[in-house]
């Protein structure tokens, strides 16, 4: 199993401290990160962290050392193109025609509508 050692560790805690949004923060304690895990990896505020940002600095601290970049090749694969919009699954085109129904729509009761605290007969 694959444990971040603790130099790149500190590296990483300190890009969190720089790609932080917010001044203060409730749920990392104005660390920008929540805490460590099983591999010793960093945790990420979503909250107050950039996460974009963040993913971008530890991309170039990756790229400049060997021994992360075997771990982290994952990072570095450039995610497929989306299909064009344009094609759509034939199975979406089937139910186009029909309608959309209101979610909550009320069912019928026959018989007088009886509001606050009515007897029934």
């Amino acid at each position: 199993m694959f444990n971040l050692d603790e130099k790149h560790l500190e590296a990483a805690k300190k890009i969190a401290l720089e790609n932080r949004k917010k001044k203060r923060c409730d749920e990392c304690y104005d660390r920008g990160w929540i805490g460590v895990s099983e591999q010793n990896l960093l945790v990420l505020c979503t909250r107050c962290v950039d996460m974009d940002a963040a993913m971008e600095d530890w991309k170039k601290y990756v790229g400049e050392h060997e021994e992360l970049k075997e771990h982290f090749a994952e990072l570095f694969e450039e995610a497929p193109e989306e299909a064009v919009e344009g094609e759509e699954h034939p199975a979406q085109q089937e139910y186009e025609h029909k309608k959309s129904h209101p979610v909550g729509k009320m069912a019928y009761v026959p018989g007088p509508k009886r509001t606050g605290r009515a007897k029934k007969i």
